[in-house]
């Protein structure tokens, strides 16, 4: 069943996504928790006038609201690590890191690939590969260790890449469950031949939330 609809409640959400990213970016947690709280409550209060299948409803909305916070909150944590002292390495490093472990999977798949790790979500993904995509991600950050944070520890950049490579493996099958779920070939259009936004960015999201929370707790000496 089709709601003709939605298109105003979607960039109602879009609005309060944008909403939520720039209150993250400035640190105004007022504004933070006012956005979150009017997706909620809107979400909430909008299949109210939709009692014709409420379940569908209730639904479609969670998935709107799911991706204010996905996006809202998620990619301003890319800016937030960047802004702290020696923040650009962190993120060369997360990135880095990420790539190593995307690269990693991508060969160890290829020339060992036998087991399916979840082939409901992501039929073309190995186990042997996400074994490889953690070899890569260690290879990878101990070389930027040498380079970025030569005082790190290496069980600590050891423990720091398997920790990315997990969190960039995890995003990559979040976004392709839901890319499945709704029979889509990418997430956007903006990048033609490249799929969507997303599609570059799902595997960067996680690590970057965790790469900004770990230097906040941690990692300030570095």
């Amino acid at each position: 069943m089709a709601f003709p609809d939605d298109r105003p409640a979607r960039w109602a959400l879009v609005l309060l996504g944008l909403v939520v990213a720039a209150s993250v970016l400035t640190g105004t947690l007022a504004w933070t928790g006012a956005a979150i709280s009017t997706a909620v409550i809107g979400g909430l209060v909008l299949p109210l006038g939709r009692t014709q299948d409420l379940a569908l409803a209730l639904n479609r909305v969670g998935l709107l609201l799911l991706g204010v916070l996905y996006v809202g909150f998620f990619v301003p944590h890319v800016a937030l690590l960047r802004e702290q002292p020696n923040g650009w390495r962190w993120v060369l490093f997360t990135v880095y890191t990420a790539m190593g472990s995307d690269s990693g999977a991508y060969f160890a798949g290829r020339a060992w690939g036998r087991r399916k790790l979840l082939p409901a979500v992501s039929p073309s993904k190995t186990v042997e590969g996400a074994l490889g995509g953690f070899a890569g991600a260690v290879v990878i950050a101990l070389l930027c260790r040498l380079i970025f944070f030569p005082a790190l520890g290496a069980r600590e950049t050891v423990g720091l890449a398997l920790a990315i490579a997990a969190l960039a493996a995890l995003g990559d099958l979040c976004e392709s469950a839901i890319k499945r779920a709704f029979g889509a070939k990418d997430s956007g259009w903006i990048i033609p031949g490249h799929g969507g936004i997303l599609d570059r960015l799902d595997s960067l999201l996680f690590p970057f939330v965790f790469a900004y929370y770990y230097y906040a707790v941690a990692a300030r000496g570095w």
